[in-house]
């Protein structure tokens, strides 16, 4: 059974235990679109387009 949350309370949560930003994204958005967790609140439904995510992940040049 899927575990519902805020995106406030997930990213508070993965921010205490993850060493990146990035880090702290990819964990976010694999948790959401796995159906790990289910968000509550503004994003309730919410699903993330991985294209989008990956131009935040990259360095910048």
């Amino acid at each position: 059974m899927e575990r519902q949350t805020t995106m406030l309370d997930l990213v508070a949560a993965v921010s205490e235990i993850a060493e990146t930003e990035a880090e702290v994204i990819a964990t976010v958005v694999y948790m959401v679109n796995s159906g790990r967790v289910r968000l509550c609140g503004n994003f309730k439904g919410a699903r993330f387009d991985l294209n989008a995510v990956e131009s935040l992940l990259r360095p910048a040049a």
